[in-house]
């Protein structure tokens, strides 16, 4: 599919000229990402935009990759990655100080444009004050309205001036609404490396490549590790009850707290002596993607890492759990069938889901066991998996992503 910005073969025919007249001052653009793949995101957006304005100003909210490309925060991300209702009453005072910032840069910086990625219910406030000081916006990778609380389709349509989304489906539903709509394609397809040799991988992280290798990935948010991991420590035993020599590796995202996920697997290595062999499971930074490529099983919460699953053709068991109120409230409005993106983009459950009340420590070791156990059924699904990364579309939604802001910003600058 064809993204409606230009000509799609070669979106940036016009580089690496300046989007600029001589002599203004370098463009100003607010981005504001939350968790840690918006936080990723964000910051490749920010290198391909300096590609044609090197000297562009940036700053807003996000984590250590945007810092990383020079992007100065004004809030951290990681004091505003919640999810759930009583998450984010608990943290409304931080929400509103964040948005207070953001509206004071709005005021006295008056950028050239406001980028948003994903983070759907603090962006959205974004929105409204980018509107009130008339200031464009770029909603990069789409809310999955599409998959619940649609209404705010309308939202979205009133607040932004495009909206760049990641999979093709989401282009049409965004059309079918009369929302401006470009598709870039994921940015995983050009951001994830080759995956590394397997066996190396594992020596290197000081684990055996000849045992059975289960990544497990909790989550970004401190909430969410909470929430999921205990579930799944106790899950890990079980499935090490039934196979001794299996090992562990739990990759942390740059948001997620340190603190917190060592606190949670001392705490349950402390229940019972020997309950898990401690060299058994690895707690090491970043590399969610080669820790899945190593794995013969991965367990992963649902998310963005699903998609990062699917790319490294790991079978995966996706968990999710919110507070019940929570649930309650999303069960009437969600609108699919499954929540893991790799089942949206395959049509069909490759990967088992266990949501909310089903997400137990029992069910969990034995979707495990079974794909383990089940050769055949790991072919299918290895099979699968091949049918979702060619609908992700090819390299380059970086770059794509930003010669829409750059049409954006010739736009305003032709209006001034």
């Amino acid at each position: 599919m064809k993204s409606n910005t230009g000509d799609a073969s070669n979106p940036f025919h016009l580089l690496p000229f300046s989007p600029f007249s001589p002599g203004r001052q370098p463009p100003r653009i607010l981005i504001v990402a939350g968790e840690a793949s918006g936080d990723d995101h964000a910051s490749r957006l920010v290198a391909a935009i300096r590609e044609f304005a090197p000297q562009a100003e940036f700053s807003g909210i996000g984590g250590e990759e945007m810092a990383a490309q020079g992007v100065r925060i004004l809030w951290a991300a990681a004091d505003l990655a919640v999810v759930g209702l009583l998450e984010v009453v608990h943290h409304l005072p931080s929400i509103w100080r964040a948005l207070r910032t953001i509206g004071r840069a709005l005021k006295t910086r008056r950028p050239d444009l406001v980028i948003l990625v994903d983070f759907p219910d603090f962006n959205f406030w974004v929105a409204r004050l980018a509107k009130y000081y008339a200031v464009p916006v770029l909603y990069y990778i789409s809310p999955q309205v599409w998959a619940w609380r649609t209404y705010r389709v309308r939202t979205i349509a009133r607040l932004t001036d495009r909206m760049v989304v990641i999979f093709p489906f989401e282009a049409d539903f965004y059309r079918q609404r009369g929302v401006a709509v470009s598709y870039v394609g994921h940015p995983f397809r050009e951001t994830l490396p080759p995956l590394p040799n397997r066996r190396t991988f594992l020596a290197e992280q000081g684990l055996d490549p000849d045992r059975l290798t289960i990544a497990l990935l909790p989550g970004s948010r401190g909430s969410e590790i909470e929430r999921h991991l205990p579930i799944i420590l106790e899950a890990a035993h079980l499935i090490q009850q039934s196979i001794p020599e299996t090992q562990f590796l739990l990759p942390l995202a740059s948001t997620a707290p340190t603190e917190l996920v060592e606190r949670l697997v001392e705490e349950f290595g402390g229940q019972e002596p020997g309950q898990m062999d401690s060299p058994s499971l690895k707690i090491i930074p970043g590399q969610a993607y080669q820790a899945m490529g190593a794995a013969h099983v991965a367990v992963v919460a649902s998310g963005t890492a699903t998609v990062e699953a699917a790319l490294a053709a790991a079978p995966t068991v996706i968990v999710y759990r919110v507070a019940p109120l929570t649930f309650a409230v999303a069960r009437r409005l969600i609108k699919v069938e499954h929540v893991g993106m790799a089942n949206l983009l395959a049509g069909e459950r490759l990967f088992p889901e266990l949501v909310q009340d089903d997400f137990t420590p029992a069910n969990l070791a034995r979707e495990v066991l079974n794909l383990i156990a089940d050769p055949e059924r790991l072919a299918a699904v290895r099979r699968g998996l091949a049918r979702v990364i060619s609908r992700l579309g090819g390299a380059g939604a970086s770059r794509r992503a930003a010669q829409v802001a750059r049409e954006l910003m010739r736009s305003r600058e032709g209006k001034g």
